[in-house]
């Protein structure tokens, strides 16, 4: 039996904005883990502003202080989340 484990992260933004930085929204990051039928979803407590975040890679872009720390914690929750 082959399950394959998965973890990504996404931006929940089906809720009410959360606060405004000028003109961007800040939305909470929630994880999800998949392995073989099963998904988890799970709260990262963290939020970045929705220019910052880029949909297809799961990360925060740029090289700003703000996108590196929170690729920094992504990065620290699936090494958690896999071992």
């Amino acid at each position: 039996m082959n399950e394959n484990l998965k973890v990504s992260f996404y931006l929940k933004r089906e809720r009410k904005k959360e606060k405004n930085i000028g003109d961007n929204p800040v939305y909470p990051v929630v994880g999800k883990i998949i392995t073989g039928r099963s998904i988890a979803q799970f709260s990262t407590k963290l939020k970045v502003e929705e220019h910052l975040w880029h949909v297809k890679s799961g990360r925060a872009t740029g090289k700003s202080r703000a996108a590196t720390e929170l690729n920094r914690e992504i990065n620290t929750i699936s090494i958690l989340k896999t071992v």
